[in-house]
């Protein structure tokens, strides 16, 4: 599902996973390492989709990453090979050089999984922790007042 950037309907940014093989271990279940890499994925792609700003373009042009400072992950069921994992991004925090987010992965309707992430604007040259810009932290807050909007309606 696309967020839509002028429509709250799609609140919040949720991108479409399909269990791979390659996300399993040989039983056929998502091996637990593998959700973290999906999770950026869904990082990657809200920027993309939802803040309009490529990933790519943060990291390459404005020499910005947005690395995770702390995880916590509770898996309620596993996932299977061939499922169709759904995982919603929700903004939860806006700090001055960082944000909170949790992440909620769901199999048609099923909660699977829940986590919560703190992400650092850092300065890729010297890998410190940066102030985020006024248009970063503007598109943050638009999402997250989209995402409030849409959950009160």
């Amino acid at each position: 599902m696309k967020y839509d950037a002028n429509s709250t309907a799609m609140a919040p940014f949720t991108l479409g996973l399909p269990v791979r093989f390659t996300h399993t271990d040989p039983a056929g279940y998502v091996f637990f390492p593998r959700y973290f890499e999906m999770l950026q994925a869904v990082v990657e792609e809200w920027f993309t989709q939802a803040l309009d700003l490529k990933y790519a373009d943060l990291v390459l042009d404005l020499k910005l990453g947005l690395p995770t400072a702390q995880t916590e992950c509770k898996f309620q069921a596993p996932c299977r090979l061939g499922e169709p994992l759904e995982i919603s991004l929700y903004l939860e925090h806006i700090g001055n050089s960082s944000i909170r987010v949790r992440f909620v992965g769901r199999v048609e309707g099923e909660q699977r999984l829940e986590a919560k992430s703190a992400l650092v604007v850092t300065n890729i040259t010297n890998g410190r922790p940066s102030p985020m810009s006024d248009d970063l932290r503007a598109r943050f807050e638009k999402y997250q007042a989209d995402c409030e909007a849409a959950g009160s309606s």
